[in-house]
């Protein structure tokens, strides 16, 4: 990977940080985790999310992702609920019935013994399974934004290679005219959603907005209203961004996640049959898992640890500064970017116990402490009062579905495959994951 080579070059030249220029801006490059625990956590409120391109704000929404600061605080006071654990355990049917719808569509490739692009099809799923935990009865527009996001999403992908000026999305291109237009078909499906949503709420008693992702936003913001903060509730535009963010977010970083993870599994056919072992014991009641037999999952949650380190979705965390100030003994200039390059802590030698690039999940048996050697190593989520907040969910997703295709399918990489992981936002298979399934349980 380019960026990690990069990363780790200038590391070996100049030691723990390093500094680069993007135009006129400097950037601060660490890895010294004392440095890290500063800026992410002791230190977090003095410095502020790094200025998005507008093609990515239109994708992700002025949300949890983009915003600082009070306004930070106060949507993620609103939205957090949404992810409290116990509500999410309550999607994990969900979560396994739309894996099981997937498995039958493989089913002519499978007897063909034809791989299957597996990065193209668990996008897919996370996009399936994020509009019906976000919008419940109301997946249809929610595929129908994941439709439109991915316009936007490639055209981002697109303008990232080149250059931004400034100003430049003022003006009349071609580019910008339609990434306009589909942002505003977004915005008018996710805000018609919502108003029904709000209507419908009000009309009934109980949980009247629903109990998907969206409803329990709404119910959040309604007890806002209702109490004394009522100027700190969100607008209808605002819902809209949160809605933007947890459905991109949502689906791209669990999609990354679950596609290198069975890319690992594919290569280390041990862990896989480990893995098998332990799901069927502990489906062994129900061959759909639960809320409850997630639990006894340990060698899943090892591999997901695993995969999340040697792949993070995200590759690297960047702050900014306001004003002066100082990182341990370094006084770091107003204006400079300072990064994290997660993937680079993540295969750094001193951090971690065995070989820091090869698949060894034993080395979380013990937990995510016991396997660093220096804590706050692992952030794959970040760390500090900014982590990510829909963790738990992806974690959980990636547990559904993996428990779900063990038990009725063995896999392999297919001959044809190229690793050549690269970033388009989140880190995903440049040339696609085929892979193929072979049926060891007829349904």
């Amino acid at each position: 990977m380019w960026f990690e080579v990069f990363h780790n070059k200038n590391f070996f030249l100049s030691g723990e940080h390093f500094i680069y220029w993007v135009g006129f801006q400097p950037r601060y490059i660490i890895r010294d985790p004392e440095q890290g625990k500063e800026l992410l956590s002791t230190k977090s409120g003095h410095f502020k999310k790094v200025s998005i391109r507008p093609d990515i704000k239109d994708l992700l929404g002025i949300g949890l992702v983009t915003l600082d600061g009070e306004e930070w605080a106060r949507h993620r006071r609103i939205v957090n609920p949404a992810f409290f654990v116990d509500k999410l355990k309550a999607m994990v049917p969900t979560m396994s019935d739309l894996t099981i719808e997937l498995m039958e569509k493989w089913e002519p490739h499978v007897k063909e013994k034809e791989a299957i692009n597996v990065a193209e099809e668990f996008q897919k799923l996370g996009a399936d399974i994020i509009a019906h935990t976000a919008f419940g009865s109301s997946f249809a527009e929610g595929k129908m934004v994941f439709d439109l996001q991915h316009e936007l999403h490639m055209l981002a992908s697109k303008l990232g290679s080149t250059i931004y000026i400034p100003g430049s999305q003022y003006f009349p291109s071609r580019e910008n005219l339609y990434r306009k237009s589909i942002n505003k078909k977004i915005e008018k499906v996710l805000g018609q959603l919502i108003e029904n949503r709000m209507e419908s709420g009000e009309a009934t008693e109980g949980d009247g907005y629903g109990n998907d992702l969206l409803g329990l936003m709404l119910a959040a913001n309604q007890g806002v209203m209702n109490g004394n903060m009522k100027g700190l509730s969100m607008g209808l535009h605002e819902l809209i961004d949160e809605c933007k963010t947890f459905f991109f977010a949502g689906h791209e970083t669990t999609a990354s996640l679950i596609t290198f993870m069975f890319l690992l599994l594919a290569t280390h056919p041990e862990w896989q049959e480990r893995l098998r072992e332990e799901v069927l014991e502990a489906c062994r009641d129900k061959r759909i898992p639960t809320a409850d037999s997630l639990n006894n999952m340990k060698l899943v949650n090892m591999v997901i640890y695993e995969t999340l380190r040697l792949y993070p979705p995200a590759i690297l965390v960047m702050r900014e500064t306001d004003s002066d100030l100082k990182l341990r003994d370094k006084v770091i200039p107003a204006g400079t970017v300072i990064v994290v390059p997660i993937i680079a802590w993540h295969h750094y030698e001193r951090f971690w116990e065995m070989e820091v690039k090869e698949f060894h999940p034993e080395r979380f048996e013990e937990g995510i402490l016991k396997a660093c050697k220096v804590p706050g190593a692992y952030l794959p989520f970040s760390f500090g009062p900014r982590n990510c907040i829909g963790q738990v969910f992806a974690t959980i997703e990636a547990k559904v579905v993996l428990a779900t295709v063990l038990q009725r399918y063995r896999f392999r990489m297919s001959p044809h495959y190229v690793h050549a992981p690269t970033v388009a936002l989140t880190l995903k298979p440049e040339f696609g994951m085929p892979i193929v399934f072979e049926e060891i349980f007829e349904p």
